[in-house]
């Protein structure tokens, strides 16, 4: 009798189905740090079964949101190329795994190119909701080829290694005009601290700010890029 009701239970096992990965709706933003010639808008899939194309604009700026349905924990965007019957067909140009948020903001970088693999945009997500990021702080994104530190009013932030992010508050210690002095910092190969920006930046809980950090110190192409943010969402409550 065990070995029956062993068979009986061993085959409900096997039986059990294998369900697909359930779909994801998610409220984006894209910021395209360098747009691409010919790539300044790429699609994802959308419609029933996936088989539509719904276009995505690439913006040097944070863009507006935009609902994407993903159907597994990662997004891949695509363009459109004829295919030998001269029919569109999708070849991927970047993609990334998903966040937990229902808000995602998607930074795109230009990658390593085409061929064995290799992705024309590194693309990058991050939680976009409140929460995750909220008013007053400052999401540092370092795409540089060095570790990078923020000296905020004479005081640095731990370093952040390449391909890495951080988010910290604003400096306590502000003038009248709540503004303070900032200084971006690229590691060279020997160790050394090499001054990239310095700044005055503005603080305020009423607003978020997005700074990505590329280039590096051998060819002084070191650039600092600041995108001042206030979530669309919650316009609204700000009038």
């Amino acid at each position: 009798m065990k070995h029956i009701l062993f068979g009986v239970l061993l085959f409900a096992t096997s039986a059990t189905p294998v369900f697909a990965e359930p779909s994801r709706k998610v409220q984006f933003r894209t910021l395209c740090i360098t747009q691409l010639e010919g790539l300044e808008k790429v699609h994802i899939p959308a419609g029933k079964g996936a088989s539509k194309n719904q276009e995505v604009a690439l913006y040097t700026d944070i863009s507006r949101p935009i609902e994407g349905v993903f159907t597994s924990n990662e997004a891949v965007f695509y363009t459109l190329k004829p295919d030998p019957q001269g029919k569109p067909m999708r070849v991927a140009v970047g993609k990334t795994a998903l966040g937990k948020s229902a808000r995602q903001l998607f930074v795109c970088a230009p990658g390593s190119g085409e061929g064995d693999g290799k992705l024309t945009y590194h693309v990058l997500a991050y939680d976009d909701d409140e929460k995750s990021f909220p008013l007053g702080s400052i999401r540092a994104i370092n795409l540089s080829s060095e570790p990078v530190r923020f000296v905020m009013a004479g005081t640095p932030i731990p370093p952040i290694l390449p391909g890495q992010s951080t988010q910290f508050p604003h400096a306590k210690e502000v003038n009248e005009y709540n503004m303070y002095p900032v200084t971006v910092e690229f590691q060279s190969a020997s160790g050394e601290w090499v001054k990239g920006q310095a700044a005055s930046w503005k603080a305020s809980d009423r607003s978020r700010e997005v700074v990505v950090t590329s280039g590096d110190t051998k060819t002084q192409s070191q650039a600092v890029k600041i995108f001042g943010d206030f979530p669309p969402w919650l316009e609204k409550s700000k009038k």
